[in-house]
């Protein structure tokens, strides 16, 4: 059997909503795929406004986290950070998509980095981070501080990046140095058929603020050229990732709904087996 597949999220559904498809091919081939989430705790429920509580009952988000990854076979390791909007002084409407102007204005980096310390123990074959895309302060940091680790563990030349599921925005994505090199036409978005999500997805490119993310990486990986590689998909894996999703029904409403979903994820996939000439695929990028 091959090695450990480690999918670093920031989030507890994010590697799920961009990359399920891929885990569930890797699971059915019997690899091992673990899935490390890293903001995955926070202060007690009556600390927090009462709009943002059904995003930080970690209970709840927990159990769900636990159910989806049981869906694709993944193993879950929560690494216990606390994401920003969580974190005294408190963000405002839509202010934790902006990013600092530099590495310092992470006040956590070194603690996330230090949390992933202990995954090296795995070996994995392949270390997966997300790009950022979107400016999420929780992804860039954690676009930042995983291949920071991965080099330290020697495991930098294992590390591929996802795209964040805010890619499925023709916006968000041509904004990102790396996933600008991939967008489609208006009347071909994955969103067409998603109107909720795509009004969600509309506000959050019209806040995002803040540098590239790749200015915040060492000059390995923002010098690099990228190149992107299909990861094949079959049918039943993509709807095991849809099952999947359906698992986190406390973040699919803050999406517009796992109708909306369903519908982009599909269409997403259809459009990058075109691009990549497979029958089905999601995308992994490699800096080289």
């Amino acid at each position: 059997m091959a090695g450990t597949i480690l999918v670093v999220s920031p989030h507890l559904d994010d590697a799920v909503l961009s990359v399920g498809g891929s885990i569930a091919s890797w699971t059915a081939a019997g690899r091992r795929v673990v899935i490390a989430s890293v903001y995955t705790t926070g202060p007690a429920l009556a600390e927090i406004a009462p709009t943002m509580r059904k995003f930080a009952d970690y209970a709840a988000r927990r159990s769900e986290d636990r159910a989806a990854c049981g869906v694709l076979g993944a193993e879950v390791r929560w690494l216990d950070q606390v994401e920003r909007a969580f974190r005294k002084p408190y963000l405002h409407g839509w202010s934790f998509f902006t990013t600092p102007r530099d590495r310092a204005g992470f006040s956590t980096l070194a603690t996330v980095t230090h949390a992933l310390e202990p995954l090296a123990a795995l070996d994995p074959e392949l270390v997966l981070v997300p790009l950022g895309i979107g400016n999420h302060v929780d992804h860039v940091e954690t676009l930042v501080a995983a291949p920071d680790w991965a080099a330290r563990a020697r495991l930098g030349d294992r590390v591929r990046f996802y795209e964040d599921f805010y890619a499925l925005s023709r916006t968000i994505r041509t904004r990102h140095p790396v996933a600008r090199a991939h967008t489609w036409k208006r009347w071909q978005s994955p969103l067409l058929r998603a109107r909720r999500l795509s009004i969600v997805l509309r506000t959050i490119a019209a806040a995002a603020r803040g540098p590239s993310p790749l200015t915040y990486l060492a000059p390995r990986w923002c010098d690099a050229t990228w190149n992107v590689e299909a990861s094949r998909i079959s049918p039943a894996d993509e709807q095991r990732q849809l099952d999947a999703i359906a698992c986190y029904a406390s973040q699919t409403r803050a999406f517009g709904g796992l109708a909306g979903i369903a519908r982009a994820t599909r269409a997403a996939h259809a459009r990058w087996a075109r691009v990549l000439g497979v029958a089905c695929a999601e995308p992994l990028w490699r800096a080289r």
